[in-house]
């Protein structure tokens, strides 16, 4: 027999967790499921950051009140707790494979500003999972760890979960189970989406590196023999440990084979000599086009599971405690014999604030370097040519903007001096579709 609860929130990353906190802290008897049989433990790769602190983020400035040890939204009116540590980000460094530094934020004169200077944050997942656990339990969610979500069926006034033997009922169901989510393809929210790629991820918490710059997010490009790959190196919140990313987006490329160039060829090689590796992760994620009403037969959608590769940490915050307001107006609506307009506005949101205000196709091409300019030479020639200082931010579609106002002042150089790479250049205009037609036809999303 089902249990009975007004709502079921699957998954139970940060997304789920928030939309679980709202609608508990709002009287409704709630149930959190998570596949994992821990709910606090990280099992993928992330970068375990809080982007968007000096500039909005689908409506909101990501805040940290140290002083209380809470993460906060102040347009929303919501914050949690998060008493772990965390290091301040006041900047990005983009590097050619030669080593050409690309400066995004002026350390030192962020740094002078304190925490109004800070861009972003890094912290511990896992101890925020923990906090957020403590806090949804405080507010009476029951939480079920290690149920697989394998069936979903809904009726005009209830949905049902089914998975790992169990089975919930409720009045509506959040799906906040990542971008691989499995609720969106039983709901049939997936169709009509835009299937571009898969993005592929190795992940290695590393001891002992020594990075010329601190408090920094730094990104390097270098190219394997299939093709283009991405290392990203962010400052982990425990002092002295670094968490390594590296990113592809055609599976043939062995991301292993990639992190040892970076460390023992590359011209970042020497940052590595003492490093240890700690813990990995890994990660595939599939990249669609956002789900553009989030809302079908009693189930909503949060976090990443309608977005565009990701809504990073903060996005996947807001819109997990909006979802879970959301749903706690509409019950209060049905209840009161009033007109439910709850579904409504969180819907009306996620297309203002998200799906019309972002650019999803250029966020898209921004894994596509690899593949525009295909050898090392060529991306060292183009990039080379931008030596001004950006302004601080760690925001992913505020910094392709930055790039493309930058690219566009060397467009003349290059039209002058490499024509032909500036005809590689132009396949930039094309759909996503088009750059990622060939290592589309080598993946397919993950089910």
């Amino acid at each position: 027999m089902a249990k009975r609860y007004d709502v079921i929130v699957v998954g139970a990353g940060v997304a789920g967790f928030l939309a679980a906190k709202a609608a508990g802290e709002n009287g409704l008897k709630v149930a959190l499921l998570e596949k994992n049989t821990d709910p606090t433990q990280r099992t993928r790769a992330c970068g375990e950051t809080l982007i968007s602190m000096a500039e909005y983020w689908m409506g909101n400035i990501t805040g940290y009140n140290s002083r209380d040890k809470r993460v906060l939204f102040s347009s929303d009116g919501f914050s949690f707790k998060y008493d772990g540590p965390y290091q301040n980000l006041y900047g990005v460094r983009m590097y050619t494979p030669n080593g050409h530094k690309i400066v995004i934020g002026d350390l030192e004169e962020q740094r002078k500003k304190g925490d109004y200077g800070r861009v972003g944050l890094s912290f511990d997942k896992e101890i925020m999972f923990r906090c957020l656990l403590e806090e949804v339990k405080a507010c009476s969610v029951d939480v079920f760890a290690g149920i697989n979500v394998q069936k979903v069926t809904t009726t005009a006034n209830s949905v049902t979960a089914e998975g790992s033997g169990q089975s919930f009922e409720g009045s509506y169901l959040i799906a906040a189970d990542g971008a691989n989510s499995r609720v969106a393809q039983l709901m049939g929210m997936n169709e009509g989406r835009t299937y571009y790629c898969n993005l592929y991820a190795l992940s290695y918490y590393m001891s002992g590196t020594e990075h010329p710059e601190p408090n920094v997010v730094t990104l390097t490009h270098g190219y394997m023999k299939e093709g283009g790959v991405s290392c990203f190196m962010f400052p982990q919140a425990t002092e002295g440990i670094y968490n390594i990313i590296v990113l592809a987006v055609d599976h043939r490329i062995d991301l292993e084979v990639a992190l040892d160039y970076f460390m023992k060829e590359a011209f970042c090689a020497p940052w590595f000599k003492n490093a240890k590796k700690l813990r990995n992760f890994s990660a595939n994620e599939n990249c669609y086009s956002p789900i553009i009403d989030p809302y079908k037969d009693r189930v909503l959608v949060a976090g990443d599971v309608g977005a565009t590769q990701e809504l990073e940490n903060p996005g996947a915050m807001v819109s997990g405690w909006k979802a879970g307001q959301a749903i706690s107006t509409a019950i209060q609506e049905e209840n009161l014999g009033l007109e439910v307009t709850g579904i409504s506005q969180y819907t009306n949101w996620w297309k203002e604030a998200y799906v019309n205000y972002y650019d999803h196709e250029a966020y898209m091409k921004s894994f596509s370097q690899g593949l525009i300019l295909t050898t090392a030479e060529e991306e060292n020639y183009v990039y080379g040519l931008v030596k001004e200082t950006m302004p601080a931010c760690w925001h992913p579609h505020t910094l392709g903007l930055y790039m493309g106002t930058a690219m566009a002042k060397v467009i003349p150089i290059i039209q002058q001096e490499r024509p032909e790479i500036l005809q590689k250049l132009a396949r930039m205009g094309l759909p996503p579709t088009e750059i990622y037609a060939e290592v589309a036809k080598l993946s397919k999303p993950v089910l």
